[in-house]
């Protein structure tokens, strides 16, 4: 079904129900209480890659297969003044390591020579100069109702938000309407801490919910359902299955979970700013 995005409701509350950041790309993450959120996104989130040392290969596909056994790791985030390294890695078979344990360790569960690699690139918190490993933006979220009305209308895959890899899940309270998400397309949200971010783009979902991950079973279901009930118009990039959406970075602050975000509405509709989005992509190279 190819959607046709409305305004959003006067009423729309948006509470932060949970932060996670994902220190190395294609390894589950972190759920956290609070983080500082600025141009790179939350604070460490995909800062970090695993590298083939060899070949120079990034070992983190969307598209393609990544190997399960990289997905099965945890990274989490430590006090860099406390540790020699901000990293620590958690593997399949529950052992933990940190600093330089962690790339010997790797290289012995995926058999073959890797290396972590960390962006430091400039960054200025909008859609692809992240300054760190995104596919696209530097946060990504996704609403309670959004997840709730999935379940209701499929109620044979399992809807976890896990799923999906978000750095928010807001929740939209008990009447939300199905993916509030577009509604806020071209408009702000805004924290106590005066953290703002500016949602400028659907999240189009590729085969990584769809994937055995973190408990939860592989279900070709997740995509299938997304494109048959909820596809948008993203221009030259097609109609895709989308839920969530994208937010950049309009003021940095600190975020904590129970925050209530504001929503500010922008000049731009909902199509415009998906147009507006788009064409920077393009512009970019994305």
């Amino acid at each position: 079904m190819l959607v046709q995005i409305g305004p959003l409701r006067e009423d729309a509350l948006m509470g932060v129900a949970a932060i996670w950041r994902y220190p190395i790309k294609a390894m589950l993450g972190e759920l956290l209480e609070d983080v500082e959120i600025g141009p790179r996104g939350c604070e460490g989130d995909r800062r970090w890659i695993v590298v083939d040392a060899a070949s120079g290969e990034r070992i983190a596909n969307k598209r393609g297969p990544t190997d399960p056994r990289l997905r099965a790791c945890r990274a989490e985030l430590l006090d860099a003044g406390e540790q020699q390294s901000p990293l620590r890695v958690t593997l399949p078979d529950g052992s933990r390591l940190e600093g330089a344990e962690i790339e010997a360790a790797l290289s012995e569960l995926l058999e073959r020579r890797v290396r972590l690699e960390r962006s430091d690139t400039p960054a200025d918190g909008r859609f692809v100069t992240t300054g760190a490993f995104h596919d696209l933006a530097p946060i990504h979220l996704i609403t309670t109702g959004t997840l709730a009305h999935l379940r209701a209308i499929a109620p044979g895959s399992d809807w976890d938000v896990r799923r999906f890899r978000p750095n928010l899940l807001l929740d939209n309270g008990p009447d939300a309407e199905a993916f509030d998400e577009d509604a806020l397309l071209g408009s702000g949200l805004e924290a106590p801490s005066g953290l703002e971010l500016s949602v400028g783009l659907p999240t189009p979902r590729c085969v990584v919910p769809t994937r055995a991950q973190d408990g939860l079973p592989a279900d070709a279901g997740i995509l299938r359902t997304l494109v048959e009930r909820h596809r948008i118009d993203l221009g030259p990039f097609g109609r895709l299955g989308c839920a969530g959406a994208y937010a950049e970075i309009a003021s940095a602050g600190r975020l904590r979970t129970g925050d209530r975000l504001e929503v500010r509405r922008g000049d731009m509709a909902p199509r415009a700013a998906i147009d507006s989005a788009v064409t920077r992509l393009q512009e970019s190279g994305a």
